[in-house]
């Protein structure tokens, strides 16, 4: 049978495990494309065959996916990005996109904890490599699971480019998503645990996706002077 627990081998993807008093978060090690993260669990060529299809609809033919922030720039060179979830048993897994290349950035458990969802859109957010500039707008698609969406434009520099490629997410190299995960760690484990706490966290080895919703709010961000 193909695909058989398909769930659990996708699971085994994300080793960095950050245990919080709301829930769990877990995160890749290094950089994540749902492409590797999908032809790292095939293991026949029947499930090769399968992905032959863009692989975000191969997600989304299994599991739901909807969109949680979007960003837009006027700029040409920027235009979207976007942070979409995907409920997958009792995780979460959130996706970041430019609607052509998808990153696995994280999963959360339990799935409908809103400040575990926060606490990942707001690292994203505030980091360059990930969002280079402030968005022109900006669209809370749940803000029942994200409260605010805040960005601050002044501590915002683009990074140095050496292609035109870098502009795409595709140019988040591996150097890169390290220095995420080490400030995802740092200002995490501050952040939410007490010095009691902090050995409840470790490391373990082992176009649109979807309609509009009608809960979606949209605001357009103004820079602060």
């Amino acid at each position: 049978m193909a695909w058989e627990q398909i769930e659990q081998k996708l699971q085994k993807a994300l080793t960095v495990k950050v245990a919080f008093p709301a829930g769990t978060i877990w995160l890749p090690e290094e950089r994540l494309s749902i492409d590797d993260w999908l032809e790292s669990v095939a293991q026949s060529d029947e499930e090769l065959d399968e992905l032959q299809i863009p692989r975000i609809r191969f997600l989304q033919n299994r599991w739901p996916i909807e969109r949680l922030v979007e960003l837009e720039w006027d700029e040409a060179f920027a235009n979207r990005r976007v942070i979409l979830a995907m409920d997958l048993g009792q995780r979460a897994y959130i996706l970041f996109s430019d609607w052509k290349d998808y990153l696995v950035v994280a999963a959360l458990e339990p799935k409908d904890e809103p400040t575990l969802y926060q606490a990942i859109v707001n690292k994203l957010l505030e980091n360059r490599f990930f969002v280079r500039t402030v968005p022109s707008h900006t669209t809370n698609y749940r803000p029942d699971l994200i409260g605010e969406v805040v960005l601050h434009g002044e501590d915002r520099r683009p990074p140095p480019r050496s292609t035109p490629e870098f502009t795409r997410l595709a140019a988040v190299g591996q150097s890169s998503w390290k220095q995420f995960l080490s400030d995802v760690l740092v200002g995490w484990i501050p952040l939410w645990l007490a010095p009691p706490e902090i050995g409840f966290w470790h490391e373990e080895i082992p176009e649109p996706v979807t309609k509009d919703d009608d809960r979606a709010t949209r605001s357009k961000y103004e820079p602060a002077a």
